[in-house]
């Protein structure tokens, strides 16, 4: 950096044109005088300006004998990289290569602040300062000892690695020593990644006792990553691994632990991500998920997940054509299921691809797809063990056209599937199923501006569909669980796979209005129902499409700016008994936030949920005064009148420092896993290895006048 200023500083030579000579440098000084012996000097409020590099100071002279520069403070270097250097006074060689800043600061990054009683500058390279104190936090009269800071004898700065060394340094909090280190390496704030210790973190769990986490992290060049992270308790000795890769065109991800603790002896768990683009517009990608038992993931707060996915996916989206191909391999997780896992499908094989046939369209669009889709189960049980094969051919065409502000759409299409059916005596191992159907949808919007500057829309919609099966009867495979909201009101089928057709002629009804207040609020409503005309809808009860007709849907969103957001949306009959209802609720401050949702479902069989569904969970943060703040997470099941989980915690930052204290306890239970409460402290220094809030300051400096 100060090598930057050799041009800048030799213009000085110059008398009045040096200060515009070839655009170099600019200079402004209250004065500037040449003595008989040959020495420039400019002075008072001397300013100089390089290329992103500006130097302040009284006075600056230049010896044409000796060879030297000598300025005068107090003054003040900074450069585009965001150094910077402050000092009572400094003599440098010629080619500025060499030197020394007397009582002198250097602050990198606006954050990590480096005193020392001299600052030498070597080789153009080094930095090397003498009787060192470091630290991020602020010192002034009302603080005069930061909370955290480094001593040390020496520290040298190699500019161009990014790291500082310290020599004999020593760890204080409040001025009271803690730890010695004869050596010790930091990035500097420059640095994004740079191979060392990251910060350590104490936690206590129920069942794996009190430990401590020591995280360091290895970078191999620009494009790769591994931290490894040993975790010793008293009753487990576990090491965590994250591992990151940037490929030439794709991404890979790898996290995992490997334990040996009381509870269940050797133990593990890896996690994978794979992205990587092909020629030809393709996209490869593969997930894999192994774990050694259904609890670990649980236990050691690795993850939530009760179901494993391993997944290879080859896919490509271009403009009139999809492709995709995909084998994918569940493991449950679950205490329910562990004992039937042989009759759940294990193995989902996949390959679809739809094209745009611009030839047919006929003034709308016409679209091609065929599909092939098998699900294997392990058992090979009659019924339980039955495995399913399909072969798919469809066309579809729609068209929408405008008259007189009526929208409408029409649509036809067309579908045959071919089944293969194996271990289910229920079926014949051949079967074909063929699906024409027809729709006609109208939509017309009718806005208006209030007289008070608000914009409002409101759009009644009436669809028709018109489905006729034909074939066999074919087995249903598709997710047992059906959502019935406003993004599937109007669709042709609620059914979230290609097994399940709603057949017959049926009518959907419904509206949404919208509103756009000019004080900045908005609201959305919307509400219909599904019926059809020839039949049974043919969903499961508490549904909310069982019969012949659905219950009514009714969904809202309000929004205040950024602030308030309240969403609400629920299913009931013309009884007005509520099948199902969510609301979620948010309001964000720049001191707080708080946060709330509460679900209610009646019982589903069907879908695996045989008690009534009640809960209710909150979330919030608060700050509570300059440099405190505050979080809370809870989470309430009124059915079994009991918390489902349940966590507090307590923050404070400064400038140089973030303490986190947090306690949980999480309350399921099953035979692979028991309650757990959790107790977590964390502490990271800021300012080093650019981990620090930076120039922003955080929550502020701590000095007050």
């Amino acid at each position: 950096m100060i090598k930057r200023l050799l041009p800048l500083l030799l213009s000085l030579v110059m008398l009045a044109p040096m200060a515009t000579a070839q655009d170099l440098a600019s200079l402004v000084a209250d004065r500037i005088s040449v003595d008989p012996r040959g020495r420039v000097t400019a002075t008072g409020n001397v300013e100089v300006l390089f290329e992103g590099t500006r130097l302040t100071a009284q006075a600056v002279s230049y010896d044409r004998n000796g060879d030297r520069l000598t300025i005068t403070g107090p003054l003040r270097i900074t450069d585009d990289a965001g150094t910077l250097f402050l000092a009572d006074a400094a003599e440098l060689d010629r080619d500025l290569r060499n030197g020394v800043l007397v009582s002198a600061r250097m602050v990198l990054d606006q954050q990590l602040q480096i005193a020392a009683n001299e600052i030498a500058r070597v080789g153009g390279r080094y930095t090397r300062l003498d009787k060192v104190v470091a630290s991020s936090c602020e010192v002034c009269a009302a603080n005069p000892t930061p909370l955290w800071e480094i001593r040390a004898a020496r520290v040298i700065h190699d500019q161009e690695a990014g790291q500082l060394y310290f020599s004999n340094a020593q760890f204080r909090v409040a001025g009271v020593p803690l730890v010695y280190f004869p050596r010790l390496r930091l990035p500097d704030a420059a640095q994004t990644r740079s191979t060392g210790l990251l910060t350590p973190e104490i936690q206590t769990v129920s069942d794996l006792g009190t430990g401590l986490k020591l995280p360091y992290f290895i970078t191999f060049g620009r494009q790769g990553d591994l931290t490894l992270t040993p975790y010793i308790s008293s009753r487990t000795r576990t090491l965590e691994f994250g591992y990151r890769q940037e490929l030439a065109h794709g991404r890979l991800d790898v996290t995992g632990a490997l334990s040996e603790d009381d509870l269940d002896g050797d133990r593990g768990y890896l996690f994978a991500n794979l992205s990587q683009r092909l020629p030809k517009d393709f996209l490869f990608e593969a997930q894999l998920e192994f774990v050694s038992d259904p609890g670990y993931l649980f236990s050691y707060g690795y993850s939530d997940k009760d179901r494993l996915t391993n997944e290879f996916s080859l896919t490509r989206v271009r403009d009139k054509d999809l492709f995709r191909a995909a084998i994918t391999e569940f493991r449950t997780l679950r205490d329910s299921e562990i004992p039937i896992r042989d009759t759940l499908p294990d193995r989902f094989i996949e390959l679809h691809y739809e094209r745009e046939i611009p030839e047919l369209a006929f003034g709308g669009r016409t679209v091609a797809a065929v599909s092939n889709a098998s699900l294997i189960r392990p058992s090979s049980a009659d019924v339980d063990g039955r495995d399913v094969s399909r072969l798919g051919a469809s066309i579809d065409w729609s068209r929408s056209w405008i008259s007189g502000g009526l929208v409408s759409e029409a649509e036809l299409g067309f579908r045959v599937d071919a089944y293969s059916i194996g271990s289910d005596s229920n079926f014949d191992s051949r079967l074909t199923r063929f699906v024409p159907r027809a729709a006609f949808e109208m939509r017309y919007p009718l806005a208006r501006t209030t007289a008070d500057g608000g914009r409002e829309v409101l759009e009644p919609i009436f669809r028709f569909d018109l489905a006729d099966t034909g074939g066999d009867a074919v087995p249903l495979e598709d997710s047992r669980v059906v959502e019935f909201d406003e993004a599937n009101l109007f669709s042709p089928s609620r059914y979230p796979g290609a097994d399940g057709i709603e057949d017959g002629a049926r009518l959907a009804l419904g509206a949404s209005w919208s509103r756009s207040d000019p004080d900045g609020w908005e609201l959305d409503l919307a509400f219909g129902r599904v019926a059809n005309l020839s039949g049974q809808l043919g969903y499961a009860e508490n549904s909310g499409l069982e019969g012949d007709q659905s219950e009514w849907m009714v969904s809202g969103r309000l929004g205040w700016g950024d602030n308030l957001t309240l969403f609400t949306r629920s299913v009931f009959d013309d009884d007005i008994s509520v099948t199902l209802s969510e609301t979620r609720i948010d309001w964000q401050e720049e001191t707080f936030g708080l946060g709330s949702s509460y679900i209610y479902a009646l019982p589903e069989p069907a879908e695996d949920r045989d008690a009534q569904l009640s809960e209710w969970s909150f979330d919030g943060r608060v700050d509570l005064s300059k440099g405190w703040s505050a979080n809370a997470d809870w989470r309430y099941d009124f059915t079994s009148d009991r918390a489902a989980r349940a966590s507090v915690g307590l923050g404070y930052q400064t400038e140089c420092v973030n303490l986190s204290l947090s306690l949980s306890r999480r309350y399921a239970s099953s035979t692979s896993v028991d309650p757990t409460n959790e107790i977590g402290f964390r502490v990271a220094l800021l300012g080093v290895g650019n981990q620090g809030p930076g120039r922003t300051g955080g929550t502020g400096r701590l000095c007050r006048g």
